[in-house]
């Protein structure tokens, strides 16, 4: 058996999938603040709870949003006090009596989506989920890639392509919450979507909003969204010509929005070298459910 945790800000995923990647239990629970005890004492009962009514020695596998340590493996994740700094996966191995495996939300994602998912039988794929900000990990031959740093796929902080800036130059020069301008995801975030839109109509609305007044056919948010679609295509392309993807996977909060899989194809040779073949641009299989059963599988 495999058992996944998604350790989010406010809530932590829970599952156990079986040797076929059947979904056997699941649950959610409050991330406890900065207990880092309290984490543990909770990871450890569901644990324990599941060996017992399954009657296994499940492998556990955590995510989480953040990067690991090159140096000592602790976790650096500076929206999570209870597991920032810490050596989660040493101190739940020696907890649990097994190994546990850690790694990035994004990564445990895309993972995910290469067991049965959008990816599947792909040699190499780019995740890519659009919520609050944009993640990003990558897949080549037979592995995920974390890179020296943990950094591989972070496309979401590399800087908005110039070509934008030229297309649009009165657009707002937003810091990252990393300390950097103009970063991609200030601007293709659902975040930067909202961002958007009060820029260019002096209005906020939220993401839901914005989509609504796109459907109902308002000027001003089919304005804001087609400058949205040719950032994401822009930024997008930036990787694409970096890794070469056989297929796209988009997850998060915005990825079910149907013009995504229409427009992005189209834009995308505007911003790759002429015939560049297109790799697949697919909607994640598993959709909120990516993160703790990609984490679940970490251990395969």
């Amino acid at each position: 058996m495999y058992y996944g945790f998604d350790i989010g800000g406010t809530k932590i995923a829970f599952a156990v999938y079986d040797g076929a990647l059947n979904l056997c239990h699941e649950e959610r629970m409050s991330t406890p603040g900065d207990d880092y005890p309290g984490l543990q004492r909770l990871i450890h009962s569901r644990v324990m709870e599941s060996d017992a009514r399954f009657g296994t020695r499940g492998a556990v596998g955590i995510g989480f949003p953040g990067i690991l340590n090159r140096q000592d493996r602790s976790i650096v994740a500076a929206n999570l006090p209870a597991i920032h700094g810490r050596h989660l996966g040493a101190d739940l191995a020696t907890l649990l009596g097994r190994p546990v495996s850690v790694d990035n939300d994004a990564n445990c994602f895309l993972w995910s989506e290469v067991h049965q998912g959008a990816a599947a039988g792909a040699e190499s794929a780019l995740g890519m989920t659009i919520g609050t900000g944009i993640g990003g990990a990558v897949y080549l031959a037979g592995k995920l890639i974390q890179g020296r740093n943990w950094l591989a796929g972070e496309i979401g902080h590399y800087p908005l392509p110039a070509t934008i800036l030229m297309m649009y130059p009165e657009l707002p020069r937003p810091r990252c919450g990393c300390g950097r301008p103009v970063c991609f995801e200030t601007y293709a975030s659902g975040t930067g979507l909202e961002r958007l839109y009060l820029h260019f109509h002096g209005e906020r609305a939220s993401g839901h909003q914005i989509v609504a007044r796109v459907e109902a056919g308002e000027a001003s948010a089919l304005a804001t969204l087609d400058c949205w679609l040719e950032i994401l295509a822009a930024g997008l392309a930036t990787a694409i010509s970096v890794i070469d993807p056989e297929v796209v996977v988009l997850g998060g909060g915005l990825s079910g929005l149907p013009v995504l899989y229409e427009e992005l194809p189209r834009r995308l040779p505007g911003h790759l070298l002429p015939g560049v073949a297109l790799p697949a641009v697919r909607q994640a299989r598993f959709g909120g459910a990516g993160g703790v059963r990609g984490a679940a599988l970490l251990n395969l």
